[in-house]
């Protein structure tokens, strides 16, 4: 009687043993193992958690991190040669700053979102200026367009996914009220953007300005091609033209050339000018024999210079 009760305590204690360690590892009372927590850690995000349209978000992901500003949620202007939209053309400005190691860019990983949950993905091809396709590693900065076709309630949310579809950040928010394209909204120049910018000389009265390829022309008062004298000859410039900007063409658009012959990078100081042909002649007149002007944009050939 003693040697089966000594036999069956014996044959019980394993399974005591895996009860408790089953237990140590269980999520509001359920047992689950070890590894599949860890994932659900990782990939769940707090989706109730959102700040305003405008205000830049440090987001990490796998550690990798990247500061994404969501800006200027308003109508879009499609583009002459775009995908028509069926609904109301609606776009966000997008800034993607490589904080730590390497992300990529993709507009699909932004959506839009209303308020009773409707969702509306990227409108792909339909504006000008669409954020690039592109690898963000740290000290770089990326800055587009994404659009979104709206043919249903309003958008009340932005939401920036991983490349697997987990979200990662949100931002509130309704559509400004549209403007014309005209004049008021041609003399407002492109905002320098904030943070470490690649290859930002350091000038301490004037940041380096990241503008948007969206079809604004530009004057271009002076192009600094020495690397020995970058600072110099574009401080000396910004000097001289009060209320300009400067831009490295290869941290820009497309319609601008990349880099010299000699594969030097090119510094441009310039003022936004316009957005028709004849806003961008009239202050390329004013502002010089050597100035000329240019489109911001990804399609125009980087030889182009609009006719004056």
């Amino acid at each position: 009687m003693t040697c089966r009760n000594a036999t069956a305590s014996w044959l019980l204690a394993p399974a005591i043993a895996a009860l408790v360690l089953t237990g140590c590892s269980s999520t509001n009372g359920t047992p689950t193992a070890e590894g599949t927590t860890s994932n659900i850690a990782s990939a769940t995000q707090p989706d109730d958690i959102a700040v305003q349209i405008g205000t830049a978000q440090d987001i990490t992901d796998n550690d990798v991190t990247t500061r994404v500003t969501v800006e200027n949620l308003t109508s879009a202007h499609g583009s002459k040669y775009g995908l028509p939209a069926t609904g109301d053309l609606q776009q966000i400005t997008v800034t993607l700053e490589g904080i730590r190691g390497t992300t990529n860019a993709n507009p699909l990983y932004f959506t839009a979102r209303a308020a009773d949950g409707t969702s509306y993905d990227t409108a792909l091809g339909t504006v000008d200026g669409q954020l690039s396709t592109a690898t963000v590693t740290s000290g770089d900065v990326l800055k587009g367009v994404v659009a979104f076709d709206v043919t249903g309630p309003p958008i009340a949310s932005i939401r920036y996914n991983g490349a697997l579809g987990d979200e990662l950040a949100k931002w509130a928010g309704q559509a400004a009220t549209s403007t014309s394209s005209g004049s008021a909204s041609a003399a407002t120049a492109p905002a320098p953007s904030s943070g470490s910018v690649r290859g930002d000389l350091g000038l301490a009265s004037n940041s380096m300005s990241v503008p948007p390829c969206d079809g604004t022309g530009i004057v271009v008062l002076y192009s600094a091609t020495n690397p020995d004298t970058y600072g110099q000859e574009v401080a000396a410039q910004l000097l001289a033209n009060p209320g300009a900007q400067y831009l490295r063409t290869d941290n820009a658009c497309a319609s601008l050339r990349q880099a010299t012959n000699d594969g030097n990078a090119i510094y441009a100081v310039y003022r936004v000018a316009g957005t028709t042909e004849p806003e961008v002649c009239d202050a390329v007149m004013a502002s010089g024999t050597d100035s000329y002007g240019k489109w911001l944009d990804t399609t125009t050939d980087p030889s182009y210079i609009v006719p004056c």
